[in-house]
């Protein structure tokens, strides 16, 4: 049972941490340090990173051994990713030349909304399919 336990942190649970451990880290580089990039491309990049974060989140809650988590993954998985967010936002007061950026935080909600709707839609489409019968 301790293997099986063990397989599911690394498969499930060790993935968000490292994800969150490299948005920590890549929040704590100075701002002289950071490559130059076209008007609102950081956005986007925000918007990637946070995607990311919730869909690992979401599968991280989901697959737990505690079912109320699992039950309600779905729910907990954007609002957790808004919460990280905005302590990445507050993480870079601390940083020489970084600053928080509001904006910075909504890119990072409408990365997991993105995450949420995809999943949402997703779903409705295989219950449709599946409560469709064929001819």
């Amino acid at each position: 049972m301790a293997h099986r336990n063990i397989k599911s942190y690394l498969w499930y649970q060790l993935p968000v941490v490292l994800w969150a451990a490299a948005i920590f880290i890549e929040s704590a580089v100075p701002a002289r340090e950071i490559p130059k990039f076209p008007h609102g491309f950081d956005k986007i990049v925000h918007a990637t990173l946070f995607f990311i974060f919730c869909w690992l989140t979401h599968r991280a809650l989901k697959f737990q051994n505690v079912e109320w988590l699992s039950r309600i993954s779905l729910f907990l998985a954007p609002v957790g990713t808004a919460i990280y967010g905005f302590s990445d936002e507050y993480h870079q007061i601390f940083v020489p030349g970084r600053t928080p950026d509001v904006y910075d935080l909504f890119a990072d909600i409408a990365g997991a909304s993105i995450y949420l709707l995809i999943i949402t839609v997703a779903a409705r489409g295989r219950r449709k399919k599946q409560n469709t019968v064929a001819p």
